[in-house]
């Protein structure tokens, strides 16, 4: 049997060559477009393209000359480029689509469409946001979940928030200088007019697992905002915890957490204003006294009812301490002050809690929460508890107060205030007494506000509750004192809405970026390069018979 020689012409290896260089032209182009920058696979694909033409030219020039003018163009060169073109403009509008940021809520209920609350809020941005995230290699599924919903903002701001995704583990000296401590971390800043991140404006972005990630979201947007207008002053005058001590006993924890969420903080002294006939600056928003160890005088009163009445905000922390002259005893003048005018006073007595408490009855857990403010909306004694050490009772008047006010934070029923604070402080010692002793529940926490004077007052009986050693013991703890200072301040009033629960979890159908692109690849590119490369095996087998 004699097999017939295989002959291969100018024109066929021309033709081959064609195939070779507008398949490398091709994908060396996509490949440019997809990865923005050219990597030596995409420069050898382009140079691969580069000499497949040039050999089509060598090899056949008249052809590339027909194809060129559009004259007498053969058929089968002209079905290749045909599919080649097809299969280069799906694939680039594919590029454009999934880079652009495009949202489109299929769902009857749209839980993933933005609230009326939260498109207000974004309305109001006039500069570029970056919200950045931070995703290990291990965190890739959360990190798609939450591009989706990221999305939502950059749509609905026009590009003015844009959304940076860093793995810590590829950049730890970036995820330092964002102090990160876990997968998931969420930042926001502006940023400055060369693109990069202001670190200045930099605030952490709280992450939940109750639904309410919209939520904080655009709380967060409306504080930074919101940052630099609101100045809250630590008193310092009263030898009250420091600000910024780092120690178990300080406060630097709640400080830095209100600067990050964009509050301006300074400190102050009532009794230096007070000595020197100074008053309260006029852009205090709200003063904290944590932990003031002895009570005020007339004039120290005077500097603070002036601020109050002209809408002032306080912020009050009042351990039962043992000292002489002890902030809120008893027939104290500042305690009466506070009882005649806004229906709040400090008890001389110590809550001792057998029902709701950890280690010692004096450890005592939140039993009750009363939410007729915003200050107890996200305390929940079994999910959120607070917890109080060594707390003083307080009282609130009930039967015709002067201003409205109320309980934030109750013991439980199996409590009781101890009177005797001799042996407490000196033994460490204490039993109820009916004839002496207040009966429980009692309020641990209470509120007042003068709506004509838009004065608020918060007091709670500890301090410990917000110190650096104490402040994490407890979920609610922080939220006890992040929102009463949002009441306190209006913060909570100028951001506050109601939107619907966004998805936070898996949506029924997820499909990352990576299985997307795994999609797009077989859809666009492979399948139709394959029924190109099976008509180009069924035309060869044709030549040579």
């Amino acid at each position: 049997m004699k097999n017939d020689p295989i002959i291969i012409t100018r024109n066929q290896i021309g033709q081959w060559g064609s195939y070779i260089g507008g398949v490398g032209l091709l994908l060396g182009l996509l490949g440019w477009l997809w990865q923005g920058s050219i990597t030596p696979i995409i420069a050898g694909l382009l140079v691969s393209g580069i000499l497949g033409i040039g050999l089509w030219v060598l090899m056949s020039p008249q052809e590339f000359k027909d194809f060129i003018s559009g004259r007498q163009t053969r058929y089968s060169t002209m079905a290749v480029f045909s599919t080649l073109l097809l299969i280069g403009i799906v694939a680039l509008v594919y590029i454009i689509l999934q880079r652009a940021t495009l949202t489109l809520d299929m769902t009857l209920a749209q839980r993933f469409t933005l609230s009326r609350e939260s498109l207000d809020v974004l309305r109001e941005v006039n500069g570029d946001i970056r919200i950045t995230g931070f995703y290990s290699s291990r965190a890739l599924a959360a990190r798609e979940v939450d591009d989706q919903f990221f999305r939502l903002y950059e749509t609905a701001t026009n590009g003015r928030i844009t959304r940076q995704y860093i793995n810590p583990d590829e950049e730890p000296a970036l995820a330092q200088r964002f102090g990160i401590y876990s997968d998931g971390a969420l930042f926001l800043s502006y940023l400055k007019p060369d693109g990069t991140v202001d670190f200045e404006s930099l605030a952490r972005v709280p992450r939940s697992t109750g639904g309410a990630q919209e939520r904080e979201m655009t709380q967060a947007i409306a504080r930074l905002l919101l940052s630099n207008t609101i100045k809250v002053y630590f008193d310092i005058g009263q030898d009250e915890l420091d600000p910024l001590d780092t120690t178990q006993q300080g406060l630097s924890g709640i400080h830095a957490g209100m600067q990050e969420s964009g509050l301006i903080t300074e400190s102050l002294s009532i009794s230096g204003l007070a000595a020197t006939g100074g008053s309260i600056p006029e852009d205090a928003s709200a003063i904290i006294m944590a932990r003031p160890t002895t009570d005020l005088n007339a004039a120290e009163i005077a500097v603070l009812d002036a601020y109050l009445k002209r809408g002032g905000s306080l912020f009050l922390m009042a351990d039962v301490l043992f000292n002489e002259n002890t902030f809120l005893s008893e027939g104290s003048i500042f305690n009466d002050y506070l009882w005649q005018n806004y229906g709040i006073r400090g008890q001389q007595a110590v809550i001792v809690d057998f029902g709701a408490s950890l280690q010692s009855p004096l450890d005592i857990i939140g039993a009750a929460v009363f939410t007729e403010t915003t200050i107890a909306a996200r305390l929940d004694p079994a999910s959120a508890p607070t917890l109080f050490r060594t707390s003083r009772a307080v009282e609130v008047q009930t039967e015709n107060p002067p201003v409205n006010n109320g309980v934030v934070i109750l013991s439980s029923e199996n409590s009781y205030g101890e009177t005797n604070l001799r042996d407490l402080a000196e033994t460490n010692s204490y039993e109820a007494n009916e004839n002496e002793d207040i009966p429980g529940p009692l309020p641990i926490a209470v509120w007042a506000w003068d709506k004509n004077s838009g004065a608020k007052i918060l007091l709670v009986g500890d301090s410990d509750f917000v110190t650096n050693g104490f402040v994490t013991s407890a979920l609610g703890n922080a939220v006890l004192f992040t929102d009463g200072l949002s009441w306190m301040t209006g913060l909570t009033e100028q951001i506050s809405f109601a939107p619907q629960g966004f998805n936070s979890g898996l949506p029924l159908i997820f499909i990352s970026t990576q299985q997307l692109d795994l999609i797009a690849l077989v859809t666009v590119i492979l399948m139709p390069g394959l029924m190109l490369v099976l008509g180009l095996v069924i035309w060869t087998r044709r030549v040579r018979r």
